[in-house]
């Protein structure tokens, strides 16, 4: 019994949990889409005004003695665009008329587990790698006045990560986080690189940009996206 308390004072003494919060506007490079085996290629980036969107990211997690990152992300992705194209969309076997008042819908939710051990640890550079377990919600949606045809689904995804932080100073540094995977018939890639500001001991903010990028080329279903992001995030430890 005596034994079991040391080792739950010994790992909360060594383990810091983070809360991190991340917001601000990403910005379509490109989302090209075809659904169904015959259907029409169609981008929500050339073929539509597509706006620049808020978004919001949520990741939990705790430091491991100075080693161990373990993490929960949760980054709900919801981009809505209206307007018409000058020809017929065939998406999942309906028919949508040029022309017409048309909302496109493109979700795109990640729920990711995180971990990555350091595999250098010093005051000035920590560089760690490590893997994620991705599953993503994600999908389009096409209405006009007469029709609705939607394609989401919930899939799982592997992805390997690299984690680096540069202290310039004890109150700012460089942070870079990239987790992907590349394969023959699609790649997810998700890179940011921002700097930070230690206000306090326990909290951190960071500045920063964001690259989201990646899609399947599927029989029945063809996506590709590039999204850029310009964040601003806090950092809570405890």
């Amino acid at each position: 019994m005596d034994s079991f308390y040391l080792f739950e004072l010994n790992l909360s003494t060594n383990a810091q949990t983070f809360i991190n919060i991340e917001s601000g506007v990403l910005f379509t490079g490109f989302n090209n889409i075809r659904n169904g085996n015959n259907g029409t290629l169609f981008s929500l980036k050339n073929d539509f005004s597509t706006p620049a969107s808020p978004f919001f990211r949520l990741r939990v997690g705790f430091l491991l003695n100075d080693k161990h990152h373990f993490s929960i992300l949760y980054a709900p992705l919801k981009i809505v665009v209206n307007g018409t194209i000058d020809r017929d969309i065939l998406f999942d076997g309906k028919n949508f008329i040029a022309n017409l008042p048309l909302e496109a819908v493109y979700k795109f939710n990640s729920y990711r587990f995180t971990y990555n051990r350091r595999i250098i640890s010093n005051n000035k550079f920590k560089f760690g790698i490590g893997f994620s377990a991705k599953i993503r919600d994600a999908g389009t949606s096409l209405k006009n006045n007469e029709l609705l045809s939607e394609n989401f689904s919930i899939g799982f995804v592997p992805l390997a990560n690299v984690l680096a932080n540069w202290a310039i100073s004890q109150k700012m540094g460089v942070e870079f986080l990239g987790e992907g995977i590349v394969a023959s018939k699609g790649r997810a890639i998700d890179l940011s690189l921002s700097g930070k500001y230690n206000f306090t001991k326990n909290l951190q903010g960071n500045i920063g940009y964001r690259l989201l990028e990646g899609g399947a080329d599927g029989t029945n279903r063809y996506n590709f996206i590039q999204l850029h992001f310009a964040f601003a995030s806090l950092n809570f430890s405890f």
